[in-house]
This record gives structure tokens, C-alpha cells and sequence, in this order.
């Protein structure tokens, strides 16, 4: 395996630790348990599809259940329910360190040359499995692979996947991930165990920012968990980004019904002007998020006002996820992209 300094991971924040070195898990017990009975029982199915929203531990579960299985490879010598206490300190050091045989991670792979990210998880990085499952596997014979996340997936990488899946080698263990509500090809979903995972409550949330000693006052903790929709991911982003300020200023401007004048848009380009900057790309698109969240509710909050209405929110919520694919599909202006969001909610307003 690559070790994790070399292998940089997609959409780690340096706030908290990557999943694979993450040491406890909460609100998933009834996940675990589900996976646990499977294997406890001798009819594990071979490939799970893990879906939820971005950030409510997906990949932790995965690799928490990975590690308890490097552990305890005989299943007749087991307890009756999953105790992560069994997790042996080798197998947490070499999960944590990149360095286990038996666990490939897959995520977008890094760019050196480009010093980024790339957008897609290609068919190479699917391809990787042909020399892991080509490998002796070690004690107990049991290798994981996480698929982190099919949403990133191109066409080629997703019929490469299907192959395997469909074929697996013995004593493997896929582990879907999906943070798109129906994203998954039909094909996939089908070969799959579905596992769909809820927001964590705002409890959890508030326990696993105390215990990654995130530093925050108790009215901005509150307010960001409050908009986090049960994602420690967002949560975290909120507090440790500008976000908080720029998104109070959204809900000002919304309360009063801006309508665009001079005000109302000197605040929106100096929101505009702060999430276009340099490195500011996960800031931009948790904005859009709040902000097309926020339409949505303005839908659900208007479903009995006269027809006229709820179509203009409705319209203004349509333009803005169109907005959103299109600047990323085509590296539009960020800037522009929220200016124009502001647009569309002052025009609404104004009509209304």
C-alpha cells in the first residue's frame, strides 16, 4: 500500500483525522450491527452500497468495520454483537498509517504535476484491484476495498467496477460510497447491499467537535451544527472558514427582502468577492448549498401560497443547481456564478 503522506486523500480537512486514523464512531451502532450480524452469521454479502449526505461518516464506518474484520478473522470466535474494543492496536497502526495489505482505499487520485486533486476517480484507480486481489491475502484472507465515492465515478471506472463486482474474488468486501440521493448506475445498486445512512443527530455532532477539540463559541457551534444537516464535515467547515459571516449576511439581506438596491448589492459582491478567492472552492460550494437549501425551504415553508409564488421559488431554485453543475462543469467565474444567485433572489423578491 501507499503510505498516506505520498497518497494525499480527497477531501481531507485538516481539522479533523482522515477516517482511516479515526479511533471511535458515533451514532452508527445500528449500521455496525448490521454489518456484524452478516458476518457473525457466515452470509456477509460481498459489496455494501453506503449512501447518505456528505460527511456524516461514511467512510469511518467503512473503515471501522475494516479494521474489526482484520481483527477478528474467525468469525466462530466472536461475541455476539461488534465491540470495537476487539480492534487489535496493529491493525488501527497499520490502517492508519496506509501501510495494511489487506485495505485499498479508492478515492480521486492526486495530481502531482498539476498539484491538485483530480475531478474523477478514473478506471485506473479502479483497476488497482486487479494487482491487490492478485496478492496472497494474510491472515484470515479477508481484503477490503472502499470505493470513496461512486459519485466521482466516470463511465469507464463504473463498468470496471460492475465487472468486479458482479465476479468477486473470494473473500473480498466492497464498500460503496454515495453522497447522491439515486446517483448510483441501477447496475451497481443491484449487485449491492443497500445501507443507507441518516444525518447524525446535533448531539453527536456537538460530542465529536469537543473531542476533536475544535474551538468555537457556543452561539457560532450552535448556529453551524444547526445548518450542517447532520454532517460533521460541514459543521467543521462552517466554523474553521469565513462561511458563518458571509452566510449571516445572506440571511440579513433575505430577511428584509432585499430587492437590489445599492445596499443589498454592495453586500452580495463583497460575499461574491470572498468565496472567489484563491482556495476559497469548498467555501464557494458549501455556500451554494446553504443558500440552495435555504430556496428549498422557501418552497416547503410556501407549498400553500397562490401558484405564482411557489413558481418563482421554484424557478430561482431551479437556476440556482443549474448554476452550480455548470460552474464546475466549465470553470465559470465564482464570482459571477453568485452574483448572479443574488440576481435572481432580488428579482424574486421585487415580483413578490
Amino acid at each position: 500500500m501507499i503510505d498516506i503522506e505520498e497518497r494525499p486523500i480527497a477531501d481531507r480537512i485538516e481539522a479533523i483525522p482522515d477516517p482511516s486514523q479515526c479511533e471511535f464512531l458515533l451514532g452508527r451502532d445500528e449500521a455496525l450491527s448490521q454489518l456484524f450480524d452478516g458476518y457473525r452469521s457466515g452470509r456477509m454479502h460481498h459489496a455494501w452500497l453506503l449512501s447518505g449526505p456528505r460527511g456524516i461518516g461514511k467512510a469511518s464506518l467503512a473503515v471501522m468495520f475494516a479494521k474489526f474484520l482484520f481483527s477478528n478473522p474467525q468469525r466462530d470466535n466472536i461475541a455476539r454483537s461488534f465491540d470495537p474494543d476487539t480492534i487489535t492496536p496493529e491493525a488501527h497502526r497499520q490502517v492508519a498509517q496506509g501501510a495494511h495489505p489487506q485495505l485499498l482505499h479508492l478515492t480521486r487520485p492526486w495530481d502531482q504535476k498539476g498539484k491538485r486533486f483530480k475531478s474523477q476517480l478514473s478506471v485506473e484507480e479502479i483497476r488497482r484491484t486487479q494487482s491487490f486481489y492478485g496478492m496472497t491475502a494474510g491472515a484470515g484472507g479477508w481484503r477490503v476495498t472502499i470505493v470513496d465515492s461512486i459519485d466521482d465515478m466516470n463511465a469507464s471506472a463504473a463498468n470496471a467496477l460492475l465487472k468486479i463486482l458482479e465476479e468477486p474474488p473470494r473473500k473480498s468486501l466492497f464498500f460503496v460510497l454515495s453522497h447522491a440521493t439515486g446517483r448510483p448506475l441501477a447496475t451497481i445498486k443491484s449487485r449491492c447491499q443497500q445501507l443507507p445512512l441518516q444525518p447524525l443527530a446535533d448531539h453527536h455532532i456537538a460530542e465529536i467537535l469537543g473531542r476533536f477539540k475544535i474551538q468555537a463559541s457556543d452561539a457560532d457551534r450552535q448556529k453551524a451544527i444547526q445548518l450542517s444537516q447532520g454532517s460533521v464535515r460541514r459543521t467543521i467547515q462552517l466554523l474553521e472558514s469565513s462561511m458563518m459571516k458571509d452566510y449571516g449576511i445572506f440571511e440579513t439581506l433575505m430577511s428584509r427582502s432585499a430587492t437590489g438596491d445599492g445596499n443589498d448589492w454592495s453586500a452580495a459582491h463583497k460575499i461574491a468577492e470572498n468565496l472567489s478567492r484563491r482556495g476559497q472552492e469548498d467555501a464557494f460550494h458549501l455556500f451554494e448549498d446553504l443558500v440552495t437549501g435555504w430556496i428549498g425551504d422557501q418552497v416547503r415553508k410556501n407549498q400553500q401560497s397562490r401558484p405564482s409564488e411557489l413558481a418563482g421559488w421554484a424557478d430561482v431554485w431551479d437556476k440556482a443547481i443549474r448554476s452550480s453543475k455548470l460552474a464546475d462543469a466549465f470553470n465559470l467565474d465564482k464570482k459571477q456564478v453568485i452574483l448572479s444567485l443574488f440576481g435572481d433572489l432580488f428579482e424574486r423578491n421585487r415580483r413578490a
